[in-house]
């Protein structure tokens, strides 16, 4: 198994969930840099060519949640998803979409219009927005980890791994939720975790 991959990029979350399960699979890991991306092997196999790209026997993909789905399906064993008819696998599968259409989507705005892009592309009510919503949603996070370790209940899932890898971004960029000692909490636990360290620092 081979993934390609590069720093503070949606491909931390597969890396994560890779060293999560155990599995033996080797890391190309590529600067994130347009020319070395354009020149990189990937681009054979990858459909679009875009990171990440997990390579598994015949298997090719790009798209970063379904590779978290696909290792989920095939190599999980019931550790980091709940048996499909427990009362809270539906809430598990909430998570990982909303951790890509509630948390990514604004929070990418906000540091795409507040920090990533030169000044003159930047948008200043666009990054309002973004940094609204993603606040906004942020405070859910923090209200369903009130009571419990994790989202889906008191051990690690999948879900966790993707709605931790926002959190990351945030805590990178210096953005994370201000009075959210609950979301706090919660990313310190999943911060402590072997996994998510070499994942981070990869």
């Amino acid at each position: 198994m081979q993934l390609y991959h590069t720093e503070q990029s949606r491909s931390m979350r597969v890396l994560w969930l890779l060293e999560e399960l155990g599995l033996d699979y080797d890391a190309n890991n590529l600067p994130f840099d347009p020319k070395a991306l354009a020149l990189a092997d990937h681009l054979d196999v990858g459909r679009l060519g875009e990171l990440p790209v997990l390579l598994d026997g015949s298997v090719s993909m790009s798209e970063s949640v379904a590779i978290i789905h696909y290792l989920i399906d095939h190599y999980d064993n019931g550790r980091l998803a709940p048996d499909r008819g427990s009362d809270v696998y539906g809430v598990y599968l909430e998570w990982i979409d909303f951790a890509e259409s509630k948390l990514m989507d604004p929070l990418s705005q906000w540091l795409q219009h507040s920090t990533l892009l030169p000044e003159s592309e930047r948008d200043a009510d666009a990054a309002s927005k973004g940094r609204r919503a993603f606040e906004h949603f942020a405070a859910q996070v923090d209200a369903a980890v009130a009571e419990q370790d994790y989202l889906a209940g008191n051990t690690l899932t999948a879900a966790d791994i993707v709605v931790g890898h926002a959190l990351f971004l945030a805590d990178h960029y210096g953005v994370f939720p201000e009075g959210c000692e609950n979301l706090r909490g919660y990313y310190e636990r999943l911060r402590a975790r072997p996994a998510f360290s070499v994942a981070a620092n990869s």
